[in-house]
């Protein structure tokens, strides 16, 4: 988070292109596309990872759940087997 603030700056920089510091050094263009894409990152991962946090709770709660039915149905099954004998 700290390092993001610092580089955040950047991001708004018109002179901070790919294309305009290429001009000047070809390495520095390819750091310059590595920060922009790790802010992109950064940014993707801030909203992902609470879906993620959300999805395997819901997982969690989907199996909780089948498991319950599996026994339900179990029993159901056996209630029907005796009713038919």
């Amino acid at each position: 988070p700290e390092v993001m603030q610092k580089v955040a700056p950047f991001e708004k920089d018109p002179n901070f292109e790919p294309d305009v510091i290429k001009k000047g050094s070809v390495a520095a263009c390819g750091i310059c596309k590595w920060v922009r894409a790790m802010i992109i990152y950064d940014r993707v991962a801030k909203v992902v990872g609470p879906k993620k946090l959300a999805l395997a709770q819901a997982e969690s709660d989907l199996n909780e759940t089948q498991q319950r039915l599996a026994g339900i149905q179990a029993e159901l099954k056996e209630v029907l087997d005796n009713v038919q004998r």
